[in-house]
């Protein structure tokens, strides 16, 4: 007799082929639903890293060749502005670009207030309406005398760029 697909009353060796039966049918069912997790994980793990590094916090400014920047205690965050890097060699870079020798740009600085007021002109152009900041970020080689650093930021000065930040390596 049967009651749910079971033979009720059957002896001990259909009962063992029925329970045989019914192993091998659930881990055929169990092999269906299961999930190959290793992969998710390792795409998951690869947005996270990629999501952390496209909306970094903090603005990172490329350090040109041939500055090595002096050490600081207190070092302050770093903005999203121009760089201007005096080199060891005595060469001065608009965002890595050359604008010619340090001592020739301070004798006659309409190279560098050209470049400068085209850079003003081109953020007046995307931000329409709102005052100019003046920002700017200043990289110097460590070995710059302090009387060359003081003579490139007076023409900044003179060129609108009042907020001046001198860049250096933070010690923690």
């Amino acid at each position: 007799m049967r009651l749910n697909n079971t033979l009720v009353g059957a002896d001990a060796f259909e009962k063992h082929l029925i329970n045989r039966k019914r192993k091998k049918s659930w881990g055929k069912k169990a092999a269906v639903y299961a999930l190959m997790l290793t992969s998710m994980v390792d795409m998951f793990s690869m947005l996270v890293v990629f999501l952390l590094q496209t909306f970094s916090t903090s603005p990172e400014i490329l350090i040109n060749k041939g500055v090595n920047l002096p050490d600081s205690l207190t070092a302050a965050q770093v903005i999203e502005a121009p760089v201007l890097a005096i080199a060891k060699d005595g060469n001065l870079y608009l965002d890595q670009k050359l604008v010619g020798e340090v001592k020739n740009v301070v004798k006659s600085p309409e190279s560098l207030m050209k470049k400068l007021n085209d850079i003003k002109a081109s953020w007046a152009k995307s931000h329409a309406g709102t005052p100019f900041p003046g920002e700017i970020n200043l990289q110097a080689d460590k070995e710059t005398p302090s009387t060359v650093v003081s003579q490139v930021m007076g023409i900044l000065t003179t060129g609108d760029f009042q907020a001046i930040q001198l860049a250096v390596i933070g010690l923690r």
